[in-house]
């Protein structure tokens, strides 16, 4: 029915990783095939598919290591455990703002504005590289054309009031909006895109 936001993950590494760059990490994981290690939240998970994507197009050997959830894998990342990870934004910020982690890129098309110094992966020697967390609204199927372009319509609206932008945009969520038929076909990629993902790396979830 419609494409509420979207979120991005950062890519983000302990500082004891000597790099800066994406450029410098993938260097750094080709000259040390199999060392280096990546959390996620869990196998089947939007960050460690991200991650996996990320291996794969930069054609790298690094290490996956799952955890059950977001906060455990950021503490791991925190105290050395891991080198790298997907996170959140809202999760990772506080932390690279502090100095305790190092933020490397985003998986948007566009740079966060929280974070307007960090280039996104595509611009990072990856073009073309997206990965962001979506959310958005449905339907049961058969619902009247009619409901459904109403409902499109109305909750755009809320999508569009400037509290409602502001709260998300603290947290590094971005509003979307667009017509059913766009969403439909958001979908329909997005499945394709990470249904292939899936077969080739054998991913289940937990």
């Amino acid at each position: 029915m419609i494409l509420a936001a979207t979120a991005p993950n950062l890519l983000i590494v302990n500082p004891k990783v000597q790099v800066k760059t994406v450029e410098e990490f993938i260097e750094l994981a080709k000259k040390q095939p199999g060392k280096l290690t990546i959390g996620s939240s869990g196998i089947g998970t939007s960050p460690q598919m991200t991650g996996e994507l990320f291996r794969r197009r930069a054609g790298i050997d690094i290490v996956p290591v799952p955890f059950k959830g977001g906060p455990e894998a950021t503490t791991a990342l925190l105290g050395g455990q891991i080198d790298c990870l997907f996170a959140i934004t809202s999760t990772a910020l506080p932390h690279i703002e502090a100095g305790r982690l190092r933020a490397l890129a985003v998986t948007s098309r566009a740079r966060s504005p929280l974070l307007p110094n960090v280039p996104t992966v595509s611009e990072s020697g990856l073009p073309g590289f997206e990965a962001v967390t979506w959310f958005g609204f449905t339907v049961p199927s058969g619902t009247p054309r009619n409901i459904i372009d109403w409902l499109n319509v109305e909750i755009g609206k809320v999508l569009t009031m400037p509290d409602v932008k502001q709260k998300l945009a603290l947290q590094g969520i971005d509003i979307s909006g667009g017509t059913p038929d766009q969403f439909g076909a958001y979908m329909q990629d997005e499945f394709a895109k990470w249904g292939r993902l899936v077969k080739e790396s054998g991913a289940t979830v937990d």
